[in-house]
């Protein structure tokens, strides 16, 4: 039996649509209705309920789902035994939105390789919309948010901060109004921003390197991690601004429940709390 219908069927039974199954899965949704037809076909039974706009298990459905999940993990578990046995590293897979990647994670990325010393690892700087999506099919084994995802498939293990300062490229706050540069650190951040702050700015990035470069080369203001822009204050090319949004925003470390890494995340999780300086 090909893996690749359970994987479908596990799909179809935790979104409850057959269309952003396929967007997870990134087949078509013709192909995710014959997957199912061919797992119904083999256990000679219907495994979802389909009524206009509410697609649920039936009782067959919900029985197999326990073991297609066993199935699929004992699989991928299967493919590590043997990967270590031929002495082959298991691939381990993290993404970061851009702006923990210039905050934290990019200071962190030398230790993480030394951590994962037996394993491949993979990193990438990606949204949040396709680090969920990611997480879904499991193409990827950790992603790294600044809010938490809501779902209850999702574990959100909150495991450091980073600190936030108004900084510019003179003391003079008089400036801010025409030189200032947003940087989305999140929705908490937006809320409060938009609650102090009234002015519009003259460029929004979700990056903090690109907001940097900018105040660098051409001056201007812009909420950035102290530890990313602390040398440059040292050197007086930044100045830190008062301002009532000096606050710390959360790193999330977001995973799926049924994630075939899980001791790997844990550890991995412990080990990135013990770089926190």
């Amino acid at each position: 039996m090909d893996i690749r219908l359970f994987k479908t069927f596990i799909q179809v039974a935790e979104t409850k649509h057959f269309g952003r199954a396929s967007e997870n899965l990134f087949i078509t949704q013709a192909a995710v209705s014959a997957r199912i037809k061919q797992l119904e076909e083999y256990y000679a039974t219907a495994l979802f309920i389909r009524n206009k706009n509410n697609l649920k298990l039936t009782a067959s459905g919900d029985a197999l789902l326990t073991h297609a999940y066993l199935l699929v993990e004992q699989l991928e578990q299967s493919k590590q035994t043997l990967a270590l046995t031929q002495q082959q590293k298991i691939n381990f897979n993290i993404a970061a939105t851009p702006n923990i990647w210039d905050a934290f994670l990019s200071k962190r990325i030398h230790e993480s390789i030394v951590f994962f010393d037996n394993v491949t690892l993979g990193t990438e700087i990606s949204v949040r919309e396709a680090i969920q999506r990611k997480l879904s099919d499991k193409t990827l084994d950790l992603g790294l948010l600044t809010d938490p995802i809501k779902d209850e498939d999702y574990n959100n293990q909150l495991i450091a901060h980073f600190e936030l300062a108004l900084v510019g490229s003179s003391s003079d706050q008089n400036n801010i109004l025409h030189q200032y540069i947003f940087v989305d650190w999140g929705l908490t951040f937006s809320k409060e921003h938009n609650h102090y702050h009234k002015f519009q700015p003259l460029l929004k990035t979700s990056t903090a390197m690109i907001a940097l470069e900018v105040i660098l080369s051409k001056g201007g203001f812009a909420y950035l991690p102290l530890e990313l822009v602390m040398p440059y204050i040292k050197e007086k090319k930044l100045f830190i601004i008062d301002s009532p949004l000096m606050i710390k925003r959360p790193i999330y470390m977001v995973s799926k429940n049924s994630s075939f890494s899980k001791e790997l995340i844990k550890q991995y999780g412990e080990f990135i709390e013990s770089t926190n300086y």
